[in-house]
């Protein structure tokens, strides 16, 4: 972690990677608020930066204006594509101080990605949290594909999240196959997924896609993990995310098993390379913004739903 960016202001204190451009750590007064990790490769994507598209390109092919597309296989159990290309890529420091960093890269024309995009994301803490915010920019001739999400693991004190509550405003989920491919849509409440108001997590497995999602009246969502009586953590989102993932993940350390919750705010569903639900489209020079905010439900909430 020596290359790792280091930001702090007031209680709290982050960690960026270059390699990735993703967060790495975030802590209040020095408690954590997501799952640490030294890098993407062998972390399940904690903390990365997706892009030019969240979740899975179903069977890694996909066909846009008329021309199909194969792409690495990088999920390679299931066949899929996944989380994009930003996660793997040397990100330039453009701008860094006590508190801010701002990275830049152009994704590299690929197999499967013939386009030309530029991507900027700055990450800054205040008192009050952790704002990201990620431009995208066409620099290319021909219009592209796009998505973008982030991926943290929130956490909320020491054990696993099983006794801790979730709040997530949203109505529907969507359901998949044994491959994790998109087969329809359920009421949250047909599912036992609603968790509109909080809701302890318990035993329950999710590696679920949510939508139709509730708003503020500035545009924006809000999900809080919540230990009842104790600390929690937020993340808030613009409107640029109508999708978001949850994951409980089961993994063999006792120390790691159901304790980081995956809350995963989306431009697209799943596979929206294939279905094209949700694709941004960029025209040459056109420009796609998303920012996010996480922060200790302990602290002022003021800013929660502020667009930066």
């Amino acid at each position: 972690m020596n290359n790792h960016i280091r930001l702090h202001n007031g209680g709290y204190a982050g960690a960026v990677d270059p390699h990735g451009a993703g967060l790495r750590s975030l802590t209040h007064n020095s408690a954590d608020l997501i799952e640490p990790s030294s890098g993407v490769e062998g972390s399940a994507f904690a903390g990365a930066l997706l892009a030019p598209w969240p979740n899975r390109i179903g069977d890694a092919t996909y066909d846009f204006d008329g021309t199909q597309h194969r792409l690495p296989a990088n999920e390679s159990r299931r066949g899929h594509a996944i989380h994009g290309l930003a996660y793997a890529l040397d990100w330039d420091v453009l701008e860094t101080s006590a508190d801010r960093v701002r990275l830049g890269v152009q994704v590299p024309t690929q197999p499967g990605w013939p386009f030309r995009l530029a991507l900027a994301v700055q990450y800054q803490v205040d008192d009050d949290g952790l704002t990201a915010l990620l431009e995208a920019t066409n620099t290319g001739d021909s219009r592209l594909p796009y998505g973008c999400g982030t991926h943290p693991y929130l956490v909320c004190g020491d054990g696993t999240f099983d006794d801790a509550e979730l709040t997530l405003p949203a109505a529907t989920r969507l359901e998949t196959d044994q491959r994790m491919l998109l087969t329809g849509a359920a009421p949250v409440g047909e599912v036992d997924a609603d968790f509109r108001t909080p809701s302890r997590i318990g035993d329950r497995f999710l590696d679920h896609c949510f939508t139709d999602i509730d708003t503020d009246p500035h545009g924006a969502a809000r999900a809080l993990l919540q230990r009842p009586g104790g600390r929690g953590v937020a993340i808030s989102w613009g409107s640029w995310a109508p999708w978001v993932q949850v994951h409980t993940p089961v993994r063999d350390s006792p120390a790691e098993h159901r304790h980081g919750l995956a809350v995963e705010p989306m431009s697209c569903p799943p596979d929206a390379f294939r279905s094209g639900t949700g694709l941004v489209v960029l025209d040459p020079g056109e420009r796609h913004t998303a920012w996010w905010r996480i922060e200790d439900t302990l602290s002022d909430m003021s800013a929660t739903h502020i667009q930066p």
